[in-house]
């Protein structure tokens, strides 16, 4: 298997060397782009419209006329996704934001990221999951925390040349530990997962998402299941039936980093979305008729968009038996759902026993603007 990290780069022989003419290719294709465009734009509708109502001092005007030209010209997403695809296919690379690997994988620059900064940014999260522990422990709830390993870090093998930085090979076991270390139960993930990792209906990220499968989060929520449990919590029982839907395309959000004519880049992953039915009589009941025990808060890993294919929380209710409240948010990391949770309404209507903070490993080094 590929190490997860490594410090120097392999030999030129051990990868195809581009001929010395490609290295010509971005001039040649930039200056004909600029001849072509420029004409193109002259004669373009776009340029013979000027806005009007707007200050030419501030530079108003021009910001308008720039950007009506550039919804007019007709060639501009077809060059895009041409120079996509020529940059694709003999570099192998995307827009910034993420990397190509192999076999169609794509995975996202944060997991490729370190700086001196990180130790220090490592050390304050651990802080604040212990003031999260004690403000929680303070109304008589606990803490689990969902620590989800990188994708690098799970699937190594599809890196090809890529380097994750030496230094961040023990991020993950480090910050599990000291989590443990401070009271606060976080099983491991990454040892459950490799164990249970495949390719195709088994395969535990998606190749052109930065997010797991359903099936990933069907295996972190078997996972945490006795770790909740070993809390002895008052679970009041629920029952789930699991059905899987027919296989759909879905093009990963890392799709959008590499602009390219359709078919020609890598293909969408194909997804089996669950379908997870309550079946006990409560399964018709409202919320505010039981107390729910468990609240999941997390990041788009967890939470209940249309968008969201993973059901990390009804794999969660299903492996507990019991209802999980889900209130965990998309866009905004792990920290800020936790803190907006905290102060919530829903926390006051409905006092958790447990609470289970999803935390993706690539963004512990990322810093928060503090409450």
């Amino acid at each position: 298997m590929t190490e997860f990290a490594r410090d120097t780069v392999n030999s030129d022989t051990d990868h195809r060397r581009a001929p010395p003419v490609l290295h010509w290719l971005p001039a040649v294709f930039l200056l004909g782009a600029v001849a072509i465009g420029a004409g193109a734009a002259l004669v373009s509708p776009g340029s013979r419209e000027f806005p009007t109502g707007q200050d030419v001092v501030t530079g108003k005007w021009m910001m308008a006329y720039e950007k009506n030209l550039d919804a007019k010209v007709p060639w501009r997403d077809p060059s895009v996704k041409l120079w996509g695809g020529l940059t694709y296919h003999l570099f192998g690379e995307a827009r910034e934001g993420a990397v190509v690997g192999t076999d169609g994988w794509l995975y996202t620059t944060e997991e490729f990221q370190a700086a001196a900064e990180d130790t220090v940014e490592i050390a304050v999260k651990v802080e604040y999951i212990r003031q999260v522990r004690d403000k929680l422990a303070k109304d008589g709830a606990h803490l689990v925390v969902a620590l989800v390993p990188a994708k690098t870090r799970i699937y190594p093998e599809h890196l090809g040349h890529l380097l994750v930085p030496a230094v961040k090979s023990n991020v993950y076991e480090n910050f599990r530990q000291r989590l443990e270390a401070a009271g606060v139960p976080a099983p491991d993930l990454f040892r459950a997962m490799q164990a249970e990792k495949g390719e195709g209906a088994r395969s535990l990220f998606l190749r052109t998402d930065t997010h797991w499968t359903p099936y990933g989060a069907a295996v972190a929520a078997r996972t945490l299941a006795p770790a909740v449990k070993a809390l002895r919590p008052d679970l009041p029982p629920t029952a789930y039936h699991e059905s899987a839907g027919a296989p759909v395309a879905r093009r990963g959000d890392l799709l959008r980093y590499v602009p390219v004519p359709e078919g020609v880049g890598p293909a969408p992953d194909t997804v089996r979305e669950p379908e997870y039915t309550r079946t006990d009589e409560g399964g018709s009941g409202l919320l505010g008729d039981v107390t729910l025990a468990v609240t999941l808060v997390g990041t788009s890993y967890s939470a209940e968009t249309k968008d969201n294919v993973w059901h990390f929380g009804a794999a969660l209710a299903q492996a507990l038996g019991t209802e999980v409240l889900n209130a965990a948010q998309e866009g905004k990391g792990p920290i800020v759902p936790m803190r907006e949770y905290l102060s919530s309404q829903d926390r006051r209507d409905n006092p958790p026993q447990i609470v289970v903070w999803e935390i993706p490993e690539r963004f512990l080094r990322i810093s928060y603007p503090k409450e």
